[in-house]
């Protein structure tokens, strides 16, 4: 699946993933209800781990209830980056330790999880266009 950014005007960004549309603000206005860049980071990250930890507990029979994940974003500069992501997990349900210990593993295997903690290599072709040749 390929995600797609457009412009919509000077300080907002469309984006597109299948059928699903957000708007993401660049105003910095909190009083915006809007996702920031940084927002969507870590939505991906914990909604990843979720599904996969979720999945890896129905596989193994282990009863989970309401699964809620808080995640913060450390900010460095130079350059500026999240350089840390700190996460609190709270499954509701009957789980031991042992299962606890499974569904970690499980969340910090997720696709996300991995390529954040691994390092993602990343290519990006410019192509800048006339004003004339858009139309």
């Amino acid at each position: 699946m390929n995600v797609t950014i457009e412009t919509t005007d000077k300080r907002s960004l469309e984006i597109t993933a299948g059928n699903a549309t957000i708007t993401v603000d660049r105003s910095g206005d909190s009083s915006i209800v809007s996702f920031h860049s940084v927002d969507l980071l870590l939505a991906g990250l914990g909604s990843c781990m979720v599904g996969t930890m979720l999945d890896v507990a129905e596989a193994s029979g282990i009863s989970v209830g309401h699964v809620r994940v808080e995640l913060r974003p450390i900010i460095s500069l130079q350059p500026e980056r999240v350089s840390k992501i700190k996460m609190k997990m709270v499954i509701d349900g009957a789980v031991t330790e042992a299962q606890a210990a499974e569904l970690r593993v499980a969340a910090e295997s997720c696709k996300v999880h991995n390529s954040l903690h691994g390092g993602v290599l990343t290519e990006l072709d410019l192509v800048a266009q006339k004003i004339d040749e858009i139309a």
